[in-house]
């Protein structure tokens, strides 16, 4: 059973722990306008059971492959494009190799209730956006979900966590496609109507449950995702084969229509169009910004990855089984 005796390659325990428990990082708030987001290990050996044991070196490793991960799809957008794309969060400058300090922003389930019907539209369309230029870049984000989106001060989508992203020549890469389809689906529901269709599921059984009756097209969906039924059922029931760009000009077709329906002034601004292109930086990105932490000592007993894997493997484990 993993507990609370993991640690991270910095002494943090005087920042605000922003994680409920230990997935593929920690992350902590710095200050009010960035988080510094780290890996974590269990102590070597540590667990009251074998079981126990074998649990703490998975969730370790899996920290380790998701923190490079997520680093390795950071450098590839700092290599390939000379702005940062609007929609992914923003990484900035650190000397320490071994974590990430990016933009702080609102959850987005906290920004959707004082959000406008326009501004979830655009939402949706910024999230289609991100999901289209990772597409070209050969990546499927791998874990989309709306703990994973976010929204700037500015009032735009920020998609986050590429701990899980599946390139184009993985082997699982079809499989993750229609899996990132079903997620982006229930992301978009949403945005769309401010209900999480995972909500009510409190136990693995319901869980199952309310997925079959998404794939199956028995789920009740609010009226406010009607217009989207073709397409939610489509990406929900896996059967279609839509690329994502299909799928945003499905959506912008249908938004399109609902904002040239659309008549109030309180909501409609000269300044920012409903759908922004993908390649633009946005006002105030602040990507070029060096954070420092050198207010912040090492912790003595964190291992590397190789170092961590010899200390297990001296204890009789097999690391190369958690690959």
């Amino acid at each position: 059973m993993p507990d609370n005796t993991w640690f991270n390659p910095y002494k943090l325990w005087s920042l605000k722990c922003l994680s409920s428990g230990p997935s593929q990082g920690i992350v902590f708030e710095l200050d009010d306008k960035c988080v510094i987001k780290v890996p974590f290990q269990y102590p070597v050996g540590d667990g009251s059971t074998q079981q126990d044991q074998t649990d703490h070196l998975i969730m370790s490793l899996r920290s380790f492959q998701c923190f490079k991960q997520e680093s390795r799809i950071y450098d590839l957008l700092r290599s390939n494009h000379s702005s940062p794309h609007p929609n992914i969060l923003t990484r900035f400058k650190c000397k320490q190799t071994d974590c990430l300090v990016l933009e702080k922003i609102q959850p987005v389930r906290e920004a959707w209730e004082t959000s406008t019907d326009r501004v979830r539209a655009m939402w949706i369309m910024e999230l289609l956006n991100v999901v289209c230029f990772l597409e070209d870049l050969g990546y499927l984000h791998g874990d989309m979900t709306i703990v994973n989106i976010g929204i700037d001060n500015d009032n735009h989508v920020k998609l986050f966590d590429f701990g899980s992203a599946v390139h184009y020549q993985d082997e699982d890469y079809q499989d993750q496609i229609r899996d990132d389809q079903f997620t982006l689906a229930t992301c978009i529901y949403f945005l769309a109507t401010g209900e999480d269709s995972f909500d009510q599921a409190e136990t693995t059984a319901s869980v199952k449950s309310i997925r079959k009756s998404l794939q199956q097209g028995t789920f009740d969906l609010a009226p406010a995702a009607n217009k989207f039924r073709h397409l939610l059922q489509g990406c929900w029931s896996q059967k279609e084969s839509w690329s994502f760009k299909e799928l945003k000009l499905m959506v912008s077709e249908i938004l399109g229509e609902q904002m040239m329906m659309e008549d109030d002034p309180k909501t409609t601004t000269t300044t920012q169009p409903p759908f922004p292109a993908t390649t633009n930086q946005l006002p105030g990105s602040s990507v070029s910004t060096w954070v420092s932490l050198e207010q912040f000592p090492r912790e003595e007993a964190w291992l590397n990855e190789e170092q961590y894997r010899i200390a297990w493997t001296k204890l009789g484990f097999d690391c190369s089984l958690y690959e």
